[in-house]
């Protein structure tokens, strides 16, 4: 995990950044935001877009998780300007239908019980990333109940990975498209 947490996941993240064909206009969203890594990730490739990150800020899976502290990152990074921050659980996000061009999530899901939740909390990606729109959800477990999920509601999941030489988890990325309408 120390490695991981001081070389890994910075290029994860690049990784998954990459896997987006970027305009600068997209609204996104990263579900289970912490500390604000891909959130500021993804705001460095905006342009007159917008990023926003959700959590419910638990210090339990995140040492130092708090919204201040990630709006601070966000300012250290330059980017503060073009993200919002807001407390709200993965299974109830208050987005309308078809809100985000882009939804991001990694090592988060996973941390929700019970298995319905896990669900639970797919099912709100779905309804919320727009025709045409795509959404990365990285983890190191259950991927296939999330894959499920996302196949319920008629997206098309590419399993990316496990990428784990340069992660030191195996690390697994779902690349979920939703249909255009």
């Amino acid at each position: 995990m120390l490695l991981y947490g001081t070389y890994g996941k910075f290029r994860h993240r690049d990784r998954m950044i990459s896997m987006v064909d970027w305009n600068g206009n997209e609204n996104v969203l990263d579900v289970g935001t912490g500390l604000g890594l891909l959130l500021i990730g993804a705001a460095k490739r905006l342009t007159t877009g917008k990023a926003i990150g959700v959590d419910i800020w638990s210090s339990k899976d995140l040492s130092g998780n708090f919204a201040a502290a990630t709006l601070r990152n966000a300012e250290l990074e330059g980017v503060k300007d073009k993200v919002e921050v807001l407390s709200q659980d993965a299974r109830t996000l208050s987005f309308p239908d078809n809100s985000f061009d882009v939804i991001l999530s990694n090592l988060c899901i996973h941390n929700i019980p019970p298995k319905e939740g896990r669900v639970q909390a797919c099912l709100e990606i779905a309804r919320v990333l727009k025709p045409g729109g795509v959404a990365l959800v990285s983890d190191f477990q259950k991927t296939e109940e999330y894959t499920e999920a996302f196949l319920s509601k008629g997206l098309d999941v590419e399993k990316l990975g496990p990428f784990w030489r340069d992660t030191f988890l195996r690390l697994t990325v779902l690349k979920v498209t939703k249909k255009k309408a």
